[in-house]
């Protein structure tokens, strides 16, 4: 390939020649990427340039390094992160209608002991799951792989989770007379299981956000879940904390 020669930085030039690649199909999704020293001696360009070049690749999505294999292509093209506040109940109100959810699948399920530990709940419960992916409401865009486990009891919310609908927390609560006192949220690191890496176009382990949130009556009894799977490249969660004055910061400022 010819060598690269343009106003712009060299590494900008490159990134936007492999992004071209991979949106083409040259580098196809969950395919090992070139090492550096390769792209170098095809573009004729320093490994400095091909480290920032591939440096804000890797920021944008489009690959990730995997220790004792290589850097291997996430996604077909970059894609702008959704950036959600999720610290409250009524910021979570918020991120429910201004996404949408599209059930994919249903199933009943025996909590097993996996599934037990997994969720918290009694071994040998009875559960509806519901796979499901949640999209942007202006525009088709896969969030995340979200799989809910609903009681039989509360199989009629299944039927209401399209378009934009209530939050599970407000149906529990209005449709079926089932006050929630908590709202558990756990949030981990973890790699993309395969269903979900298909469903989201991304290269199955590449690095993902796991957050599952539990809902739980005045005994403690977990009524329903939502376990939710989000690339990292596609998900930004955002947290603020208003902090109020410490007595003696108040009385110096009276000073």
């Amino acid at each position: 390939m010819s060598k690269i020669s343009d106003s712009k930085p060299r590494y900008l030039i490159l990134r936007e020649r492999l992004e071209n690649d991979i949106a083409k199909g040259i580098y196809p999704v969950g395919s090992l990427f070139p090492t550096e020293e390769q792209l170098g001696q095809t573009y004729q360009v320093s490994r400095h340039t091909v480290r920032e070049a591939t440096r804000t690749l890797a920021e944008r999505g489009l690959i990730a390094k995997r220790a004792g294999f290589g850097t291997v292509v996430c996604a077909k093209q970059a894609t702008a992160p959704y950036v959600a506040a999720l610290g409250t109940v009524q910021e979570l109100f918020k991120y429910t209608e201004a996404t949408r959810l599209e059930v994919l699948e249903k199933h009943n399920v025996t909590a097993d002991m996996a599934l037990a530990q997994t969720l918290d709940c009694e071994r040998d419960s009875q559960w509806i799951m519901l796979n499901s992916q949640r999209l942007t409401m202006d525009k088709a865009t896969a969030i995340s792989f979200t799989q809910i486990y609903l009681r039989p009891e509360f199989a009629s919310i299944a039927d209401q989770l399209h378009g934009r609908h209530k939050s599970i927390f407000k149906m529990l609560e209005e449709d079926h007379q089932q006050p929630i006192v908590q709202v558990k949220q756990d949030i981990e690191a973890t790699l993309m299981p395969l269903k979900a890496a298909k469903l989201l176009d991304v290269a199955k382990n590449s690095p993902a956000l796991h957050m599952r949130r539990s809902y739980l009556d005045a005994r403690g009894r977990l009524l329903a879940v939502s376990s939710n799977l989000y690339a990292a490249s596609r998900f930004r969660l955002t947290t603020s904390w208003a902090l109020q004055a410490t007595s003696g910061s108040k009385k110096s400022s009276q000073n």
